[in-house]
Formats: structure tokens, sequence, C-alpha cells
């Protein structure tokens, strides 16, 4: 991963968090998300199609492995330096989860109003 001068910040949402798409969406709109990611092993793309037009931004579907220290993850924080965006990854947790990447490595935070 190159050096970052602003964190990436990347809310990690597995499948059982999108049992309520609006909730999630309106939860989170205030991050101002800028794409909704979602990776290889989510079984139903359905509600990550939802959530992003819930939230007036693109999907991208298919997207790879976007587990921690994928490459396709390093390349997602790398394009969005300073940005917000959603990625969806197959996992059990049921709470999104707000990453921050920078230079100095990963932080997990709950999300405001979330928990």
């Amino acid at each position: 991963m190159s050096d970052l001068q602003c964190a990436a910040r990347v809310i990690v949402v597995n499948p059982p968090g999108l049992s309520d798409v609006a909730w999630l969406a309106s939860a989170i709109h205030l991050e101002k998300v800028q794409a909704v990611y979602a990776a290889d092993d989510v079984p139903d793309t359905g509600p990550v199609e939802s959530l992003a037009d819930d939230l007036g931004v693109p999907s991208h579907l298919g997207h790879g492995d976007l587990h921690d220290g994928s490459s396709g993850l390093e390349e997602l924080v790398d394009r969005h330096r300073g940005e917000t965006v959603v990625v969806v990854r197959g996992g059990d947790a049921p709470d999104p989860v707000l990453l921050l990447v920078d230079a100095d490595g990963v932080t997990a935070q709950p999300i405001e109003g979330l928990s």
C-alpha cells in the first residue's frame, strides 16, 4: 500500500448487516459515501445494489477478494484516499465496522449511532 496522505474510511458490512438496507443507508448517510463495493463471496448482491441506490452512489459488484490484507482492499484504499466507501464482504458480523486506513495502519471502530 502506498503512503496515504489522508485516511481512507472503509465501512465494512457483512451480509447479515444488510437485513434492513433502508435503516443502514439512513444511519451512514452523513459519512458521504462515494461508492459501494461487493466482494466475490457475497451470495446475494440485490441488497448491495439497494444500498448503493439508497445512498445515491455507484455499486461495483464482484470486485474480488476484499478481506483484510487482500490486494483488492489495498487497491480500493489507494483509490479512495480521504473518502468513504462501503465494502460488503462475506462474514457473519451483524454490525458494520468503520476501518480508518492510513500510512500508520488500520484502526477499526464502531460507527456512531449504530452500536
